[in-house]
């Protein structure tokens, strides 16, 4: 799996899982309070700290991922960086020795 692909589907985990904190977080909007339905809050509550949990590490590999992929965009491999200075040298070199003497550059 690409890391854009996975990338993706952490972030709709997390819109999911948000989505989720928040609608128990609005029950109270409804009616649906601990004094009326203690044991349903009770369990309620303990998804909601479960979902804050999966949120948090959710959120840490996204941003784990985002770093990666802007750190190997920015920065250039070993080999495409030696491959560079070969050529620049290379080219400095095959224009020293293909020139003819007594005529300008």
């Amino acid at each position: 799996m690409s890391n854009d692909q996975k990338l993706l589907r952490l972030e709709k985990r997390h819109k999911g899982l948000a989505r989720v904190t928040a609608a128990i977080n609005d029950l109270y909007i409804y009616g649906v309070y601990e004094s009326n339905y203690p044991a349903l809050m009770d369990v309620l509550n303990e998804a909601k700290d479960a979902c804050k949990d999966e949120l948090r590490d959710t959120h840490v590999e996204i941003v784990a991922i985002t770093k990666a992929n802007e750190i190997t965009k920015l920065t250039p491999s070993t080999t495409e960086q030696l491959q560079k200075d070969y050529d620049e040298k290379w080219n400095v070199w095959w224009s020293r020795k293909n020139r003819i003497p007594g005529k300008p550059k």
